[in-house]
C-alpha cells in the first residue's frame, strides 16, 4: 500500500484537481502524507489526527492546512488506489473452489449541510439535521478483503443498481458465490451475476 502511495505521489498530476498547481511546491504536508493521512485516521478531530500522525511535534501541520490539501485530491485518486491495492493481492483463498463474496450497505454520517438536499434529513421541522451516505461494499470472506465498494448519496441511493455495477465490474473470474441480503435481491441482479458466471 506505502509502495502504492509512493508511485502516485512520484506523479500526481491524474489525481488532483488543478494538475499544473497542486503538490507542486514543497510543503509541510504533501500528496503521499495527505493520502496516507486519509486512509489511517480513526474517530478523533482532525487536529488529534495530524498530532498523533506527526509524533505530538510542534510544528505538526493545522487542521486548516490539512483541509486546503486534501480539497486538491480527486476522489478518484482513493478509487485508484483501492482497487490498485486490492489487484495487488495475489495469494488468492478459496471455499472447496469458490471465492465467496459478501455484499452489505452501510449508513454513514457525515458533517451536516442542509443545502446538500441528496444527503440531508430532518426528522421534525425545527430541529436538527443531519447527512448520510450509503456505502455498498463487497468483502471477499475467505481473504478477509474488500474487493469493491460504491457510496451513493442516501436519498439516491439504489442497493440494486451497486450491485450490479459491482458485478459487471469486478475483475474476478471463476467459481464465485455472492451473499447478499434481500435489499439486493431482483432478477436483474441475477441475471447481472449469471452472465458473469457467478452463484448467488
Amino acid at each position: 500500500l506505502t509502495s502504492l502511495i509512493r508511485e502516485m505521489s512520484a506523479s500526481p498530476a491524474p489525481y488532483v484537481k488543478n494538475p499544473r498547481k497542486d503538490f507542486t511546491r514543497k510543503k509541510k504536508l504533501p500528496f503521499e502524507t495527505v493520502m496516507q493521512l486519509l486512509i489511517s485516521m480513526g474517530g478523533n478531530s482532525l487536529y488529534k489526527e495530524l498530532l498523533e500522525s506527526q509524533g505530538y511535534d510542534v510544528n505538526t501541520a493545522t487542521t486548516s492546512a490539512f483541509v486546503q490539501q486534501r480539497s486538491k485530491i480527486l476522489p478518484s485518486a482513493l478509487e485508484f488506489l483501492f482497487h490498485e491495492f486490492t489487484q495487488s493481492y495475489t495469494d488468492i483463498k478459496h471455499y472447496r473452489g469458490y471465492r465467496l463474496l459478501a455484499i452489505d450497505g452501510s449508513d454513514l454520517h457525515i458533517a451536516t449541510d442542509a443545502a446538500d438536499t441528496d444527503t440531508y434529513f430532518q426528522s421534525q421541522p425545527n430541529t436538527k439535521g443531519y447527512n448520510l451516505l450509503h456505502l455498498n461494499a463487497a468483502y471477499d470472506l475467505c481473504n478477509r478483503l474488500y474487493v469493491d465498494a460504491i457510496v451513493q448519496p442516501r436519498r439516491l441511493c439504489n442497493e440494486g443498481r451497486a450491485l450490479a455495477a459491482m458485478v459487471d465490474r469486478s475483475p474476478i473470474k471463476g467459481k464465485t458465490i455472492v451473499i447478499a441480503d434481500r435489499g439486493y435481491e431482483s432478477y436483474n441482479n441475477f441475471a447481472h451475476m449469471e452472465r458473469k458466471g457467478w452463484n448467488y
